[in-house]
């Protein structure tokens, strides 16, 4: 008769003592980061004609180095802002985790907008609009951490030809 070969745990080979205290490392990892909710990362690439691409990030998650040892979210981190125009509107869409609608200011001006965010997490950015629009028309949304303004555009200046007597 051919013997029977047993078959061997695969944690033999490394030793069980490296894998006795995981339980402890998880749940110590877990209390350090509290209440903190869900991690969020993402990114856009922003290439406009005649620049360098420009990725930008988005979300909860910190930028991992291999010094650094704290890998827990930071506070404070830019929105993703997205800018879309059409031939009569121009549409301004940022993504605002766990902000409250009160903690929002919104200013505008016919090429700039400013987004403010008060509270714990103070913040504050002003946004070039691609085209001259109407402030006055600016309607906003906010939904789900989502911020959409939408504005009617202005017809553009054009130069005028000025006849010399």
């Amino acid at each position: 008769m051919v013997g029977i070969r047993k078959r061997k745990d695969f944690f033999e080979d490394f030793g069980s003592e490296l894998f006795d205290n995981l339980e402890e490392i998880i749940e110590a990892l877990l209390e350090d980061m509290g209440d903190s909710g869900p991690f969020v990362y993402g990114f856009s690439i922003i290439h406009l004609p005649g620049e360098a691409p420009e990725l930008r990030e988005l979300g909860n998650v910190p930028e991992h180095s291999e010094d650094e040892e704290n890998l827990f979210p930071s506070e404070i981190r830019d929105p993703l802002i997205d800018i879309f125009e059409s031939e009569e509107l121009v549409h301004v869409l940022a993504e605002l985790p766990e902000i409250e609608k009160e903690d929002l200011l919104l200013h505008a001006t016919a090429h700039n907008l400013e987004i403010r965010i008060l509270g714990a997490s103070e913040y504050s950015q002003d946004i070039e609009l691609p085209a001259r629009v109407d402030p006055k028309s600016a309607k906003a949304n906010y939904k789900n951490g989502v911020l959409e303004v939408t504005f009617r555009r202005c017809a553009e200046e054009r130069p005028v030809e000025i006849e010399i007597n």
